[in-house]
């Protein structure tokens, strides 16, 4: 009875890790773009990067001339060739699946108008609208968007149009975890049979 509670207790921690959800969240400003890594309720900021403490200024080494090889090496034509063909396949099928699992938690888009003639605000007010709509509408129809809101709105002291953006996407870390597995173990096996072919043509090259 010990050994069944352990092993359910396993099971059910592993499956509760694998309910958790992993993934990024950006905003766009006038500022500038702003990146984090996200693994359930933590954070971590990816972009901008802190900047980096300047480095003591060294002498220079002199390095001497690289000694270029008499003769260029000849590589195997048509090998990379040969595995991208047989990868193309399942990277286009994986990122398929990987969109369908993906999950937009949250996304906003701000379309801010300038129009400091009141007379020009319905104008700009109209050309906004069709923008922000020829933006969303491919978003929302490309992937499952839990709560997504989109909005113009007009400001009679900006000097130009100004974009929001706000938004954060994840995948649990069992579906992750399921992808990699059954897609790599589809690559390997490409993989294998473009060495396996190209090791035959190898051998009855010289057996010729």
């Amino acid at each position: 009875m010990t050994g069944f509670a352990i092993l359910a207790t396993v099971l059910a921690v592993l499956f509760l890790i694998g309910q958790v959800r992993v993934g990024v969240r950006g905003e766009y400003t006038a500022a500038g773009l702003a990146a984090w890594a996200r693994l359930g309720p933590m954070q971590l900021k990816l972009w901008p990067r802190k900047a980096a403490k300047p480095k003591r200024s060294r002498e220079k080494q002199q390095k001497k001339p690289e000694k270029l090889p008499d003769k260029p090496s000849a590589a195997p034509s048509g090998g990379a060739l040969d595995y991208a063909r047989e990868l193309l396949p399942v990277a286009l099928e994986a990122a398929g699946q990987f969109r369908k699992k993906l999950r937009v938690d949250q996304l906003e888009l701000v379309l801010r108008a300038g129009a400091q003639d009141p007379a020009d605000a319905a104008m700009v007010y109209g050309y906004a609208n069709a923008a922000l709509g020829a933006l969303w509408q491919p978003l929302t129809q490309s992937f499952h968007v839990k709560d997504g809101r989109a909005r113009v709105e007009l400001d009679f002291e900006a000097q130009q149009t100004t974009l929001y953006a706000s938004g954060s996407m994840s995948l649990k870390i069992g579906q992750a975890l399921w992808l990699g597995l059954y897609f790599g173990r589809k690559a390997l096996s490409r993989l294998s049979a473009v060495k396996g072919r190209r090791s035959t043509k190898d051998k009855e090259r010289k057996a010729v």
